[in-house]
């Protein structure tokens, strides 16, 4: 019954759910002396963390891959904490405890949110300006930031080591650098998976290096997080020039 509830949560978790709960005590005594509103205050910020959880079923999500593992590992969906299994055939199962415990963790963000702007809004002056004044301070203060975060926080993602590492790099470099994916649009390159086509041709003694020998799976974020296409990289056979660029669909293979 239990693994039926949660996929991911170990002891660990158990301990960030009991600070999670201590530091949310804590916001509720701060709010309750600041307004009546309090416990309104408190359900918003619960409704809100619930929804940012829900939504980050399909806004992240790391399809199963062989990146860093060979033998083929499943998948997950969600964000900043795992809650749903995504097996090798591409059924999803979401495990309510991680659930809950994402959005306890997403209730404290939103909290914590809600006390930095009531502060700045004392600090600012919030009653005595006008409503365009207001409208600039929330952008400068909330919307810009957050819809910029892909730049400074990176998204769940595969962690490949040794050459396959060297092979992200190198096709996340061309995607950025030489195909100019990332700019003003595209935020932030998340690994999807790697898949090598050949055994390594340089041990010949006349290598084809025009062939493709790997490629490399990236998916794409603009603001707020939200995907928005795939890109598949070939590489040459020393694995650091590459010889094209694929946009592909959210949907179905990188391979196909």
């Amino acid at each position: 019954m239990l693994a039926q509830l949660s996929y991911f949560a170990d002891w660990r978790d158990l301990l960030l759910a009991v600070a999670g709960v201590l530091i949310i005590f804590l916001l509720a005594i701060w709010w309750r002396q600041q307004t009546r509103q309090w416990p309104r205050v408190l359900a918003v910020a619960f409704i809100g963390a619930a929804a940012l959880s829900f939504a980050s079923i399909f806004v992240f999500v790391v399809s199963p891959h062989y990146a860093g593992c060979p033998e083929g590992c499943t998948g997950w969906r969600g964000y900043p904490l795992p809650i749903a299994l995504v097996s090798i055939d591409g059924q999803t199962q979401i495990g309510m405890l991680d659930f809950g415990l994402n959005a306890l963790l997403l209730w404290v963000v939103l909290l914590l949110l809600a006390l930095v702007g009531r502060v700045a809004a004392s600090f600012l002056g919030w009653e005595q300006r006008a409503w365009r004044t207001r409208g600039a301070m929330l952008a400068v203060l909330f919307i810009i930031p957050w819809a910029l975060l892909p730049r400074y926080l990176e998204p769940p993602q595969p962690t490949p080591s040794g050459e396959e590492l060297r092979l992200v790099n190198n096709a996340r470099r061309a995607a950025e650098a030489t195909y100019g994916v990332t700019g003003l649009w595209v935020q932030r390159l998340a690994l999807e998976d790697v898949r090598q086509l050949s055994p390594n041709p340089l041990a010949e003694a006349n290598p084809n290096l025009a062939g493709v020998r790997s490629q490399v799976c990236l998916r794409g974020y603009t603001y707020f997080y939200l995907p928005w296409r795939r890109y598949r990289i070939s590489l040459e056979p020393t694995g650091v020039t590459a010889l094209g660029l694929a946009e592909l669909p959210l949907e179905g293979s990188c391979w196909q």
